[in-house]
């Protein structure tokens, strides 16, 4: 692994010690080493630096670089400002001579005789590109099974995208997969990639800030989010500050919102009291509440259901009106099946008529674009029923009939006889009985 120095920036460590604490505690589980500069300032931030002065912006940058090339380290950082500016300012270093001659200059002065070999990793990047998601995966001790999370990237990391390269910026997808490798499902929405507006508020435009947190709240509310997740101090500000702002005028969307590192750290195992979460200004007790109840069901879920590819398959729901039950039977909703089962009312689904409906026809496998189909879930459903005697009478005479005879039809010798066929052969059904042995007894 590279060797890194740690460049913390000007938020996180001033207002938000919490995102602090959950990534040093991350990075401590993950073994990364790395080192600290007393010597650091601002990276510096363009909204505001780089408008005042363009030299001032990239000379200030070239030191940050410079300090951490002294000691033959590449810069880590937790924002995405931070991220944006380093990356711009090696970009443009690196294809204008001149300016690089002048920075070496002006640097010499100081007692810094900068190289330009200094690069940057955002810490999404490490987990992703090095660790990668099965490593984290693996890691994680307490799954976020069932909780879903409206994943917000921020636009400085994306764009501009000859610059950053940190994804792709119109498909994005390390930050998503990184959530579902410790369990939950990061939700598809609109706003995904709409810019949280932060820079408004600074900018003296507090009510078209609010506006901007609004639009992607609101959207995440209707979508029944369980939180979001960011990987910007600037947007992690926006849209937990904002909500206590909107409070004022009686709006409560009330989406918790967590950096990154504080969503691994409970994935990790970290208590929420050791990583702060009451230093929040949008309350976790809810988000909590129903992370145990999620929990409580998954304990209960028999081991032959995929509880994940049944929680996406209630999202998706493509292939319920093609489903040919359904369209004899306006009341009939499979998906409904899954939602019981998912819900801790397995006794309910499995008892219920409603499993016996599904006719084991393929269709939904055949459209589901998550290449499961329900009919998959409805089948062991229809096992698990057997087994706890949950059966309809007409299963139940088959069942025997099957145990008996070896077959599921009675022989017609008349129609046999009247037609020239030959009789209708002994099925042998005591062989049956013997090689299935106890199988047949479970559902007795």
């Amino acid at each position: 692994m590279k060797k890194f120095v740690f460049f913390w920036g000007c938020v996180i460590p001033a207002r938000f010690p919490f995102i602090e604490k959950s990534t040093r505690l991350v990075l401590e589980d993950l073994n990364v080493i790395y080192e600290e500069i007393d010597d650091f300032t601002c990276c510096p931030e363009k909204f505001l630096v780089e408008t005042m002065s363009k030299e001032a912006w990239y000379l200030t940058a070239a030191r940050n670089l410079a300090l951490a090339e002294r000691k033959n380290c590449d810069i880590l950082v937790a924002c995405n400002g931070c991220y944006s500016t380093f990356r711009q300012a090696i970009s443009v270093f690196s294809s204008d001579s001149k300016l690089r001659e002048e920075v070496r200059r002006k640097l010499r002065g100081i007692g810094l005789d900068f190289k330009f070999s200094t690069n940057v990793t955002h810490i999404v990047e490490l987990f992703y590109n090095t660790f990668g998601t099965d490593f984290i995966g693996r890691k994680v001790i307490r799954q976020l099974r069932g909780m879903k999370f409206a994943v917000h990237y921020g636009c400085q990391i994306l764009k501009p995208f000859p610059v950053v390269r940190f994804d792709d910026s119109l498909r994005p997808e390390k930050l998503d997969k990184l959530v579902e490798s410790l369990g939950g499902t990061s939700l598809n929405y609109n706003t995904k990639l709409l810019c949280c507006g932060e820079s408004l508020a600074r900018s003296g435009n507090p009510d078209e800030s609010i506006a901007a947190a609004r639009t992607k709240l609101l959207e995440l509310d209707q979508l029944g989010a369980d939180a979001m997740v960011v990987i910007c101090p600037a947007c992690f500000m926006q849209f937990d500050t904002q909500q206590s702002v909107m409070k004022k005028f009686k709006e409560n969307l009330h989406i918790p919102v967590f950096f990154f590192t504080e969503l691994l750290a409970l994935g990790f195992g970290h208590d929420p009291e050791e990583l702060g979460l009451d230093m929040h200004r949008v309350n976790m007790q809810r988000f909590f509440d129903r992370w145990s109840e999620l929990e409580r069901i998954s304990e209960l879920l028999p081991v032959v259901f995929d509880e994940k590819l049944m929680r996406t398959c209630v999202e998706c729901e493509s292939c319920a009106n093609d489903c040919p039950v359904t369209q004899i039977d306006e009341y009939y909703k499979p998906h409904d099946i899954l939602r019981d089962i998912l819900g801790g009312r397995i006794d309910e689904a499995l008892a219920g008529k409603e499993i016996w409906k599904c006719l084991e026809c393929g269709t939904c496998v055949e459209l589901c674009p998550n290449n499961f189909g329900m009919v998959k879930v409805i089948k062991e459903a229809k096992r698990l029923a057997m087994e706890k005697g949950f059966k309809p009478p007409d299963i139940e005479q088959g069942i025997e009939m099957f145990k008996k005879t070896g077959m599921l039809g009675r022989p017609r010798p008349r129609a046999r006889e009247k037609l020239g066929l030959e009789p209708f052969r002994d099925t042998k059904a005591e062989e049956i009985r013997e090689i299935l042995g106890n199988i047949t007894k479970r559902v007795d």
